[in-house]
């Protein structure tokens, strides 16, 4: 469940490979703002509870190659209803994503002159001919980071 665009091969951050959520649960950790629920496909919910045992999580559907298998569109309605209202009812302090002290974030593009371009992100460095290295204490910049260079 790595970020990946048309012009991303792949995200590092702390050298786990970025998701959405983390990258997102991450935002919500710069704000001290709990992330209690989330459903999507199994390898979602299965990064989630690793990253945070306490966040409810509800698969719904599973990847199968190119392809996803789905519960029941009514079975995962009422499965969702139920692990929000368990979420909602949970200790909301103990699911919010501990934020690292420090980030290193390497960013590796498709293509080499895109990775060229971004390294003159101020403070960034092109540590091979597809991939940039951002270091930084303060997860607004690796925000401002994305903004500029995916």
């Amino acid at each position: 469940h790595t970020f990946v665009s048309r012009k991303i091969m792949s995200i590092k951050v702390n050298e786990q490979h970025a998701s959405e959520f983390l990258i997102n649960g991450l935002i919500a950790a710069l704000h001290s703002v709990p992330v209690v629920f989330a459903s999507g496909d199994e390898g979602l919910c299965k990064e989630i509870r690793e990253i945070n045992p306490n966040i409810t999580t509800v698969p719904v559907l599973r990847g199968s190659g190119d392809s996803t298998i789905s519960i029941n569109p009514n079975q995962s309605i009422l499965k969702i209803r139920k692990g929000v209202e368990k979420a909602l009812e949970s200790n909301m302090e103990s699911c919010i994503l501990k934020l690292p002290d420090t980030f290193t974030v390497d960013i590796c593009f498709k293509q080499h002159p895109h990775a060229y371009r971004s390294s003159f992100f101020p403070g960034a460095t092109l540590i091979d001919p597809n991939t940039i290295r951002f270091e930084t204490d303060d997860y607004f910049e690796v925000l401002r980071l994305f903004l500029f260079t995916v």
